[in-house]
C-alpha cells in the first residue's frame, strides 16, 4: 500500500508506491468511555456466530470513508454557499454549482480539500535555505536607512522592502493539502449558523515532487491507541483512529507477473549454486516439513495454533520446535480459518538406533474483543519418519470440568483454566485426569513431507570393492593385449630377418 525508508522513518511521512488517487481516509469514531464495557452474560452465551462478536466489536462505532481530494459539505458551508452571493471566488462558486447540481446532506465530519486554502501549506525548507544563503545581508543594510522613521508596512520604507525581498526568496512547493474536520458548531432549528467551532481530526499533505505523503496526526489504533478530542458544544467527547486505504489497481498484475519471472530466474540460477552434500556414513538424515493449512468448525474466531514438537532422545535436531502461526478471522461467518505455516526440520540419526515417531502437539487459541485467550482444544499426532507426503486431518478435544456453571462462568470472564498441565497427557490416555472431560471441537488441517537421505557403511564397502574389481579386470585386459602386440611385433621382426637373409 505505502512505504517508508526503515533507515530514516519520521513519524507521519510515507513514500507512495500507488497513485495519489487511489488512496482513502478511514476515520472510526466512538464516544469516550469512563470504563470498558462489557457484553451481559446472558448476551455472551448467546452467541453463536462471528457476526454477533463483529456487531459486539463495532457497537457505537461510526466509520467515515474520504477519497483524495473528495468534497463533503458542513452544514453551514450548505447554507452558506446555496446563496451565489455569498460566492467570491472561484471555488466557492464551483462548490455553488455542486449544490445546485447534486443534493448534499450536511455531515458532522467534513473535508476541505486543496482548493479552499483552509491553512498554508508546508514549506519546502531545503529550497529555502539554499536560497536563503545566497541572499545578500549586506544589500539589505544598504537598503535599510536609520534616520528613516518607523511606518506601517503598508508604505514605503526601507524595513519594508527588506521584508519584501525575504518574501521574494521564499517560492511555494508542489503540495496538494487535504483536511478532514469534525463540525461541533452551534445551530439554531432552521440552521441558522450561531456559533462556528470546529476540530481539525487529520491534515494531509501530498509533496507532487518527491511523492511523499504527510499525515498528521499519523495513522492509529482505535482500540489501542486512540486520539481523545474534548470539545465544548458537544456533550459527548469522543475518540477516533485514522487508517490509509488504497484501491487495488489492475497495474498490480504487472508487477506479479514480474515477481514469476524474476522467481524463475533466481530457481534456475540457484539451481547452480547449490551443491549436493552427502549423509555422513553410518548417518541418516530426514527433511520434515509440515504445513498447518487451516482449521474449521472452532465456536470462537480470531484464532491461532501453537504448536510444540517433541524428538526422541536418541535424534539430533537444532530447529526451533515450538512457535505460533497469525491469528486468521474467518470471513462472512464461515467459520473457516487459513494460515499456510510452515515448519521445518532437519533431522539425524544413527543408522543402527531403531525410529521412533515425533511427537506433535497443537493448541487452538482464540482472541476475543477484549484481548482474552481462550483455548478451543488440543490434538497430538504421532510423526513417523517415513519417506512420502501426507494429508492429515486432526479433530481437536477440550477438557471441560464437570461443573458446567462453574466452567462456563470462569471461561467467561477470564478465559477458563488451563486443565492440561502436561501435553503428554495427550498421546498417553492412562494419565488423564478424571475430574473433567472432553469434548471435540473443531478440527485442524494439515500437510507433512518426509525425505530420507542415507550413506550406508555396508553399501560404501560393496561399492569400493566392486570398483576394485573392476579395475582389476581392466588391467589385465590391457596386459593381455599387450602380450599379444608384443607377439605379433616379434613374428614380424623374425619375418623380416629371414627375408633378408
Amino acid at each position: 500500500m505505502y512505504d517508508f525508508n526503515s533507515n530514516n522513518k519520521l513519524p507521519g511521512v510515507y513514500w507512495l508506491k500507488q497513485p495519489i488517487d487511489d488512496l482513502k481516509l478511514k476515520i472510526k469514531i466512538k464516544p469516550k468511555a469512563s470504563a470498558i464495557n462489557l457484553p451481559k452474560y446472558e448476551e455472551f452465551m448467546n452467541i453463536s456466530t462471528t457476526a454477533d462478536l463483529d456487531k459486539i466489536e463495532t457497537e457505537g462505532i461510526d466509520e467515515y470513508v474520504f477519497k483524495w481530494q473528495e468534497k463533503v459539505f458542513s452544514a453551514w458551508e450548505i447554507k452558506t454557499y446555496s446563496d451565489v452571493h455569498n460566492c467570491g471566488t472561484e471555488t466557492q462558486l464551483d462548490h455553488h454549482n455542486a449544490l445546485n447540481t447534486k443534493e448534499y446532506k450536511p455531515q458532522k465530519v467534513f473535508t476541505y480539500i486543496h482548493e479552499d486554502s483552509y491553512l498554508p501549506v508546508p514549506l519546502d525548507l531545503n529550497k529555502f535555505q539554499n536560497q536563503r544563503s545566497n541572499f545578500n545581508l549586506l544589500s539589505c543594510f544598504e537598503n535599510l536607512s536609520l534616520t528613516d522613521t518607523f511606518r506601517s508596512f503598508g508604505g514605503s520604507s526601507s524595513l519594508h522592502q527588506l521584508f519584501r525581498s525575504q518574501e521574494s526568496v521564499i517560492e511555494k512547493s508542489s503540495w496538494i493539502s487535504m483536511h478532514v474536520v469534525f463540525d461541533d458548531s452551534t445551530y439554531t432549528n432552521d440552521t441558522q449558523l450561531l456559533i462556528k467551532q470546529e476540530y481539525i481530526l487529520l491534515s494531509l499533505y501530498y509533496n507532487t515532487t518527491d511523492n511523499y505523503l504527510i499525515i498528521s496526526p499519523d495513522v492509529n489504533n482505535l482500540v489501542q491507541n486512540p486520539y481523545n478530542v474534548s470539545t465544548e458544544n458537544c456533550s459527548a467527547n469522543f475518540e477516533y483512529g485514522v487508517e490509509i486505504i488504497f484501491d487495488e489497481s489492475e497495474s498490480d498484475q504487472d508487477l506479479v507477473n514480474l515477481l514469476n519471472k524474476l522467481y524463475i530466474k533466481w530457481q534456475k540460477k540457484h539451481k547452480q549454486m547449490v551443491k549436493f552434500i552427502p549423509a555422513p556414513t553410518g548417518k541418516e538424515k530426514f527433511h520434515v516439513n509440515i504445513e498447518i493449512v487451516s482449521a474449521n468448525d472452532f465456536d470462537m474466531d480470531n484464532i491461532y495454533i501453537e504448536y510444540e514438537i517433541k524428538i526422541p532422545e536418541n535424534f539430533k535436531c537444532e530447529d526451533i520446535l515450538h512457535g505460533r502461526t497469525h491469528i486468521s478471522k474467518a470471513n462472512n461467518g464461515d467459520r473457516f480459518w487459513t494460515y499456510g505455516q510452515i515448519i521445518e526440520l532437519d533431522i539425524e540419526n544413527d543408522e543402527e538406533i531403531e525410529l521412533s515417531p515425533l511427537q506433535l502437539y497443537l493448541e487452538a487459541i482464540s482472541l476475543d474483543w477484549w484481548g482474552r485467550q481462550r483455548t478451543e482444544g488440543y490434538c497430538y499426532l504421532p510423526l513417523w519418519l517415513i519417506p512420502g507426503y501426507y494429508n492429515k486431518v486432526l479433530t481437536c478435544s477440550l477438557p471441560e470440568e464437570v461443573d458446567k456453571v462453574e466452567a462456563n462462568t470462569r471461561r467467561f470472564f477470564v478465559g477458563g483454566c488451563h486443565l492440561i498441565k502436561d501435553l503428554e497427557v495427550l498421546s498417553k490416555p492412562q494419565l488423564q485426569n478424571t475430574n473433567f472431560t472432553y469434548t471435540e471441537t473443531g478440527n485442524i488441517n494439515l500437510r507433512y513431507s518426509v525425505i530420507r537421505q542415507v550413506n550406508s557403511s555396508v553399501e560404501v564397502a560393496a561399492a569400493s570393492s566392486s570398483s576394485g574389481s573392476a579395475l582389476l579386470q581392466r588391467a589385465e585386459l590391457v596386459l593381455r593385449e599387450y602380450s599379444r602386440a608384443a607377439a605379433s611385433l616379434a613374428a614380424a621382426i623374425k619375418h623380416i630377418d629371414s627375408a633378408y637373409t
